[in-house]
C-alpha cells in the first residue's frame, strides 16, 4: 500500500512538473529574483549590469520607466499604445497589441520596472505585410528542401545515406555477433577502425561543408544588407544635410522620402531618433497596427557598436536587420537607420543543393574507395599475420617447419624474420635433443644389456676356472657334470634375455577389437595354476562372455606378465597367495563413469619399494637378477594401445595391479 501511494505521488509530481502552468510558475519565480537584482542595479545606476542581466534573458522582457517615460527595454517585440498600470508586486495578465503576457510591476525610487512573460503571440496582419518589401516573404511558407532540389542531388544524397547506414548496420551486427570489439579478429579490428574512420571523416566533412555553405550564404546576405544600409545612410545624409536632430515634426516628409528609397533599394527602411523611438518608416502601417514596436532593438540602441547586423523576430518568424547611424552633413549622429531583410530559406536551400550537387558525387566515390581500400589494406596486413598464426599452431618440434615469405621491411616483416629464425633454432634444438635422447637411450640400453649379460657370465667364468684347476684331480668328472649343468642354465638365461629384448624391439602394433577377456584370462590362469613354487592362484569371475576392446593376440601376454610378477614377488614368502578378480567397475579417473571392465591381480608379498614405484613400467628396469625388465613395459604398451589403463597400488602387505578395458555395451 505504501509503495502504491509513493508511486502515485511520484506520478503526480512528474505530471505537475511537465504541466505548462508549472513552467510558467518557475519562470515567474526566476523573474521575481531578477527583479530584486534589477532594483539594486537601478538604485546604483549600474547600466552595464542591467544590460548583462536582461539582454541575455529570452523568456522574460524587462521595461524601465522614469516619470512614466520608457528609458530602457530588453526586447522590442511587444507593442502597445496604451500600457495599463496596476498594483505593484503582483502578477496579472495583460494583452498587448501583438501578444498576451503575464506582467509584474515594481518600483525603486523614481523608477518603475515591469517584467513581462509572453504567453501567446497574436496572428500577423497579412494585409499590412503585403505592402512591405522586407516582411512580405514571411507570409510564404518555406518549401521543404527536397522540393526545390534537383533529382540528381536527391539521388546522391539518398545513396550516401544508404551507404553510411549500411556500413553502420554492418559494424553493429559484427560487434553483436562477436560480443564486443576486443573479441574481433585482428583483420576485423583493422576493417572496423578503417571503415569507421572513413565514415566519420565523410560525415564530418559533409556536415561541415553544409554548415559552411549556409553560413557563407547568410554572411553574403549580411554583407549585402550592410552595403545597402550604407547607401541609404549616404542618401539620407544628403537629404537631411542641415538637420541637427530628428523629431515627430520630420515624420510626414520623412515617410515620403523613405518610401521612395524603399522602392529604389527594394527594402523597408525605419528611422529612430537618439532616444530609440520611431520617427519615420517606409511602411508606417506596421507600427500603427501594432505589428512592430515603435522602439528599436535594445542590442543596437544600448550596445557599443554603431553599425551591426542581427536576427530579430516578428511573432514567431525571424528576419535580419542592419542598423547604422543617421548622420547629418557634419557627420553628427542625429538618429538610427534600420534596414530589415528576410533571408529566404528556399534560396538558402537552393544554394546548399547546388553545392551538394557538385560535392556529393566525388564524396561518395571517395567514401567507396576509402572503404574498399580499408578492407583491402586490412586483408593485406592480416595475411602474413594469419600465415604466421597458422604456422605457429602447426609448428612441431622435429617436423618439417617451412619458412614464411614476406619481402617488406616493416614490423610484420621483422616479426616474420624472427619467427623464421626461431623456427630454425627450435628445429636445431629439437634435432640435438632427439640425437641426445637416442644416444641416452642407447647408452641406457647398453648398460642394461651389459648388466643382464654380465650376471650369468660371472658364474660361467668362475665355473670354467674351477674346471681348469681340477682338470687332473679325481673330482674332475663329478665337477664337470655339475659345471655343464650350470653352464647350460646360464646359457638358457642369456638366450631368454636376448629373446626378451628381441620381443620388445619387434613387438607388433596393437590391433584392438572386441574380444572375450574372461575366456583369455581363464585360459592364462589354467596354464599358470601349476607353477613350480606351488603358490595358490585363485580366480573370481566368469569364465567367458565378457567382451572388451583389446588386442586378441596380445592380451594374454598382459595377464601372463602380471601374474608371473606376482608369483615372483611371493618367492620365499610363507602362505603366499595370488587372487585374480574380473568385474564391472568404474575406472579411477575415467572420462566416463561406466562401461569398463576391471581385472585385478593381488598378492600378499612385501610390496614395491618407494624408490622403485616410479620406474616400474620403464623398459629394461628390473629388480630381479634373472629378469629382463620388459614384461610390464610390454603390458603397458598393449593395454594403452587398446585405449585402456594399467596401474597399481602397493603397501607392506602386498601389491594389486589393475587393468581396465572398455566393455561392449
Amino acid at each position: 500500500m505504501q509503495k502504491k501511494t509513493l508511486f502515485w505521488l511520484f506520478l503526480s509530481l512528474l505530471l505537475t512538473a511537465c504541466h505548462p502552468e508549472s513552467a510558467l510558475l518557475r519562470t515567474e519565480k526566476r523573474a521575481e529574483q531578477q527583479l530584486e537584482q534589477l532594483k539594486v542595479m537601478v538604485a546604483q545606476l549600474d547600466e552595464a549590469g542591467l544590460r548583462d542581466l536582461t539582454l541575455n534573458e529570452e523568456e522574460i522582457f524587462y521595461f524601465l520607466f522614469e516619470n512614466r517615460q520608457l528609458v530602457y527595454w530588453s526586447d522590442n517585440r511587444l507593442t502597445t499604445r496604451n500600457l495599463r498600470r496596476f498594483s505593484y508586486d503582483r502578477w496579472e495578465e495583460i494583452s498587448f497589441d501583438n501578444a498576451r503576457c503575464m506582467c509584474r510591476w515594481t518600483y525603486v525610487g523614481p523608477y518603475e520596472i515591469m517584467a513581462a512573460i509572453p504567453l501567446e503571440w497574436s496572428e500577423i496582419d497579412r494585409e499590412a505585410l503585403e505592402q512591405s518589401f522586407s516582411y512580405q516573404p514571411l507570409l510564404n511558407r518555406d518549401e521543404p528542401w527536397w522540393q526545390s532540389s534537383r533529382t540528381r542531388v536527391r539521388i546522391f544524397y539518398i545513396l550516401s545515406l544508404l551507404l553510411v547506414a549500411g556500413l553502420i548496420f554492418w559494424g553493429v551486427m559484427l560487434l553483436i555477433r562477436r560480443r564486443g570489439f576486443m573479441n574481433l579478429s585482428l583483420s576485423g579490428k583493422f576493417r572496423m577502425v578503417l571503415v569507421a574512420t572513413a565514415v566519420a571523416t565523410f560525415a564530418f566533412v559533409f556536415i561541415s561543408s553544409v554548415r559552411y555553405v549556409r553560413k557563407h550564404y547568410e554572411n553574403r546576405q549580411q554583407i549585402g544588407l550592410q552595403q545597402k544600409a550604407a547607401y541609404i545612410q549616404a542618401t539620407l545624409r544628403n537629404l537631411y544635410f542641415w538637420d541637427l536632430s530628428l523629431s515627430d515634426m520630420n515624420t510626414r516628409a520623412m515617410n515620403i522620402d523613405l518610401r521612395d528609397l524603399a522602392h529604389v533599394y527594394g527594402t523597408d527602411i525605419h528611422v529612430f531618433d537618439m532616444q530609440g523611438k520611431l520617427v519615420g518608416s517606409s511602411t508606417p502601417q506596421l507600427f500603427e497596427q501594432g505589428i512592430l514596436s515603435t522602439h528599436m532593438a535594445p542590442e543596437a540602441f544600448f550596445g557599443d557598436e554603431h553599425t551591426m547586423t542581427q536576427m530579430e523576430q516578428i511573432g514567431g518568424k525571424s528576419y535580419l536587420s542592419a542598423y547604422t547611424e543617421f548622420l547629418n552633413g557634419n557627420y553628427v549622429p542625429i538618429g538610427y537607420i534600420a534596414v530589415p531583410s528576410f533571408i529566404s530559406q528556399d534560396a538558402k536551400a537552393l544554394e546548399v543543393d547546388n553545392f551538394l550537387g557538385r560535392l556529393l558525387p566525388p564524396y561518395l566515390l571517395v567514401l567507396l574507395v576509402s572503404v574498399l581500400l580499408g578492407v583491402l589494406a586490412a586483408r593485406v596486413i592480416n595475411a602474413p599475420l594469419a600465415a604466421l598464426s597458422e604456422s605457429i599452431s602447426s609448428f612441431r618440434l622435429g617436423g618439417q617447419n617451412r619458412h614464411l615469405e614476406y619481402r617488406y621491411d616493416d614490423e610484420v616483416g621483422q616479426l616474420v624474420r624472427r619467427y623464421n629464425r626461431m623456427a630454425d633454432e627450435l628445429n636445431e634444438a629439437a634435432r640435438k635433443i632427439a640425437a641426445s635422447e637416442r644416444e641416452g637411450a642407447w647408452r641406457t640400453m647398453a648398460r642394461q644389456v651389459a648388466h643382464e649379460i654380465n650376471n650369468p657370465l660371472t658364474p660361467m667364468k668362475l665355473t670354467v676356472q674351477q674346471l681348469q684347476r681340477k682338470r687332473d684331480s679325481e673330482q674332475f668328472d663329478q665337477l664337470f657334470d655339475k659345471a655343464c649343468t650350470m653352464l647350460v642354465e646360464q646359457i638358457d638365461n642369456l638366450s631368454r634375455i636376448a629373446g626378451g629384448f628381441s620381443t620388445f624391439a619387434k613387438m607388433p602394433e596393437v590391433r584392438a577389437s572386441w574380444v572375450d577377456v574372461a575366456a583369455k584370462l581363464s585360459q592364462t590362469i589354467s596354464l599358470m595354476a601349476n607353477n613350480p613354487a606351488g603358490i595358490p592362484l585363485r580366480y573370481v569371475g566368469p569364465d567367458s562372455g565378457v567382451m572388451v576392446w583389446a588386442d586378441a593376440d596380445q592380451v594374454g601376454q598382459v595377464f601372463t606378465n602380471i601374474i608371473r610378477n606376482a608369483l615372483q614377488a611371493l618367492s620365499g614368502v610363507e602362505d603366499g597367495d595370488v587372487i585374480v578378480v574380473l568385474r564391472d567397475r568404474e575406472m579411477r579417473h575415467a572420462p566416463s563413469p561406466d562401461g569398463w571392465v576391471e581385472i585385478s591381480v593381488s598378492d600378499n608379498g612385501p610390496g614395491i619399494p618407494d624408490d622403485v614405484q616410479q620406474k616400474i613400467f620403464m623398459p629394461n628396469f628390473t629388480t630381479k637378477s634373472n629378469g629382463s625388465g620388459l614384461g610390464l613395459a610390454i603390458s603397458k604398451n598393449i593395454v594403452e594401445g587398446s585405449e585402456g589403463k594399467i596401474c597399481f597400488e602397493t603397501c607392506e602387505k602386498g601389491t594389486i595391479f589393475f587393468v581396465y578395458f572398455k566393455k561392449k555395451q
